[in-house]
């Protein structure tokens, strides 16, 4: 179910998206003429009339021209893609976040067969087999640390073995999914409600952890209701992509 010609579209417009934010950051100093936050003046003040100002206001467009395009091309190959229509189907889940996820994790069920190096730099084959949800979870990063009894988190010093651009991506989903999901109760705009699967996900953990951790903070309790969501979107698509290869 991994897909190639997915993974090379995610992985352009990765590059584009970069290549993009690094020029408008360039043509910022260029242009600026108040100091950053910090109070240091980083900016030339120079004009739009200035060539090398035009120089980059040009290649600016050139390229969020081009990232628009990439952007297409993603979500066509989504929706051909085997989860396409689960994806379709999903609220908040948009397909070209949804493929830059899928390229971050390859198959949410099943590991292809690969070569790696151990520590003292043997070629260690490593066959192609299922995955447990658990070890998708653990896979982004999203499992817990017995030793701390509290989510994973990166430590100094210590390398980390979870693919820290799955968990990012699933973020940015879970975001979505509550932007779609969660509303105002037209009876009462004091309460929210949730209008999808993961915005109820996200309410419902959100009035669990304010009954067993009411000393969290607002930001706190929405990132750990986040993380949630991201538990459950992983497990779902690796719920579906069994069910795919099962030819269910």
């Amino acid at each position: 179910m991994s897909d190639m010609l997915l993974n090379t579209l995610a992985a352009h417009l990765d590059d584009l998206e970069g290549l993009r934010k690094s020029t408008a950051n360039r043509l910022r100093i260029l242009t600026a003429t108040e100091p950053d936050e910090d109070g240091v003046m980083r900016g030339h003040g120079l004009t739009d009339a200035h060539p090398a100002v035009k120089s980059f206001m040009d290649s600016l467009g050139v390229l969020e021209e081009e990232e628009g395009f990439a952007v297409k091309e993603l979500q066509k190959q989504m929706k051909v893609h085997p989860l396409g229509p689960w994806v379709k189907a999903q609220k908040g889940v948009g397909e070209k976040q949804a493929a830059r996820l899928l390229a971050a994790i390859g198959d949410p069920y099943w590991v292809p067969e690969a070569e790696f190096e151990d520590d003292d730099g043997n070629v260690i084959t490593r066959q192609e087999r299922a995955r447990t949800v658990s070890q998708l979870w653990a896979y982004a990063g999203l499992h817990v640390d017995r030793a701390a009894n509290a989510a994973m988190r990166r430590k100094k010093g210590v390398q980390s073995n979870w693919k820290t651009e799955i968990k990012t991506r699933a973020y940015l989903v879970s975001e979505a999914c509550v932007k779609a999901g969660v509303r105002k109760d037209p009876e009462d705009e004091t309460k929210r409600v949730g209008v999808s699967r993961y915005g109820t996900v996200y309410l419902n953990r959100r009035a669990h952890t304010k009954a067993t951790h009411p000393e969290w903070t607002d930001g706190h309790s929405h990132n750990d209701a986040l993380r949630i969501i991201s538990k459950t979107l992983l497990k779902d698509m690796w719920v579906e992509a069994k069910r795919l290869h099962d030819g269910q």
